[in-house]
């Protein structure tokens, strides 16, 4: 079957969070992680024949086929059997980073992670009361990637860390840790007896051909029995506003934590999220791979304008994801969100991720799009540069 990723319906005046927040105004939006693509025609179907059957109650929590879905992607993409009664649902992710942190540590304590990185796992720990600990990602220059320097991170870390935040791929550096860098962080996790907090939700979205998606509690039963692993359909099936995600948790003690926690933090998953994350995973894999050849050639695109560009860089391309982030230091922008809105292009502000000075450029959309998109960010970037 053949898709269409070269174009898209107008979302504006759809309550899209994306379109609404440049409503009216000549700016284009590129930040939030959803992309502009319509869904894989097997959600589609299936979407419908639920809204066809005219009844819409309650839901059981969750559906035997579904958990079935979840248990037999997971052995088919990753090699990792789990069981279904290590599935906790939840509408998103956000809720699962809060309900694991209030489950494993208590008031006061720290939650490392690195930075930069996306802006819940830095609002996270202080919404919950506790101390969010930042580590920057290293540049290895001899390897021309990022990665986690782990003598950095455990000197960083306090005595009273209880849970480590892992992003993988990370969002937004778009890395995707192989076994020894996560050998690592196992090794320190176990050593500093703390949680592992993994969120995974990216994993579907690999652009280099090369790598392989590791999920960390497939290193050891110890490890596993140490992590909490957060995921969802919705980054890869682009169904974020479905809102159904999941958490897989093997260790009982911490599971029944987390579902006394998650209770009074996240509503129930609604039928449709259910419906969609289904004909995700039976239905959707030919849609997902025709998707990966558009996002690769979207990346590199945006990639090789930035580097034609002036006073902007990417140090690394992306390995998974459609996030770019870009350094802008140099252009000298107080504020550089509001420096491109005024160009035309709405990015996400790194200092949102904790690291100021950056933009990260969503190129989930149509080539013709992101070729504006990326004409009205070389100008801003260009003149800028010439001041």
């Amino acid at each position: 079957m053949t898709y269409d990723f070269t174009s898209c319906p107008d979302r504006s005046g759809t309550d899209s969070g994306k379109w609404a927040r440049y409503a009216g105004r000549d700016i284009i939006p590129a930040w939030v992680a959803d992309m502009d693509f319509v869904v894989a025609p097997e959600i589609r179907e299936a979407l419908q024949r639920r809204l066809d059957h005219g009844v819409y109650g309650y839901p059981t929590q969750p559906p035997a086929s579904v958990a079935q879905a979840v248990v037999e992607y997971h052995e088919r993409e990753h090699d990792w059997k789990i069981s279904p009664e290590w599935l906790v649902f939840t509408p998103a992710l956000v809720p699962g980073l809060h309900a694991t942190i209030r489950a494993c540590s208590a008031p006061g304590e720290s939650v490392m992670t690195h930075t930069p990185i996306y802006p819940p796992f830095l609002s996270a720990p202080p919404l919950s009361e506790r101390v969010a600990r930042r580590v920057p990602m290293a540049w290895d220059s001899s390897a021309a990637r990022w990665h986690m320097d782990p003598d950095e991170l455990d000197a960083a870390t306090p005595a009273d860390a209880r849970v480590f935040m892992l992003c993988n791929p990370f969002n937004p550096l778009g890395r995707v840790f192989d076994r020894a860098e996560l050998e690592r962080i196992a090794d320190y996790a176990t050593r500093r007896d703390m949680v592992i907090c993994s969120d995974e939700i990216h994993c579907g979205l690999l652009l280099d051909k090369s790598k392989r998606h590791i999920p960390i509690a497939t290193l050891s039963e110890e490890i596993a029995q140490r992590t909490v692993t957060l995921h969802a359909a919705s980054k890869t099936f682009n169904i974020p506003g479905l809102f159904c995600g999941y958490a897989i948790i093997p260790n009982p003690k911490i599971r029944a934590a987390y579902r006394r926690v998650i209770q009074g933090i996240a509503h129930e998953v609604n039928i449709f999220g259910y419906a969609a994350l289904e004909a995700a995973y039976r239905h959707g894999e030919p849609w997902r791979l025709a998707l990966l050849e558009r996002l690769r050639a979207n990346v590199d695109f945006v990639c090789d304008a930035v580097a034609a560009t002036p006073g902007v860089s990417v140090r690394q391309r992306p390995e998974a994801t459609y996030l770019i982030w870009v350094d802008v230091s140099a252009l000298g922008f107080e504020n550089p969100q509001a420096a491109f809105e005024a160009g035309g292009v709405g990015f996400n502000n790194g200092a949102d991720f904790g690291v100021p000075g950056h933009v990260r450029i969503n190129a989930a959309c149509p080539p013709a799009r992101l070729e504006e998109i990326m004409r009205r960010f070389c100008a801003v970037a260009r003149s800028a540069s010439r001041k």
